[in-house]
């Protein structure tokens, strides 16, 4: 559930670089915007490695 929470987050942040970038496209993002998205980002990455390797240990 936990994985799912901070996806949908990561989801939210992505589309929200996305949707600031096209309506600012002259300004930079928020350095805190920015920061959450990599700290999101990477949450889901080794959350993804974990899966992979418990997977790896069942076959």
């Amino acid at each position: 559930m936990i994985v799912f929470l901070v996806g949908l987050a990561t989801v939210s942040a992505l589309v929200s670089c996305d949707v600031l970038r096209t309506l600012q496209p002259d300004k930079t993002l928020p350095r805190a915007l920015v920061a959450i998205t990599a700290a999101l980002l990477a949450v889901v990455g080794i959350s993804a490695v974990v899966q992979l390797v418990q997977l790896a240990h069942l076959v």
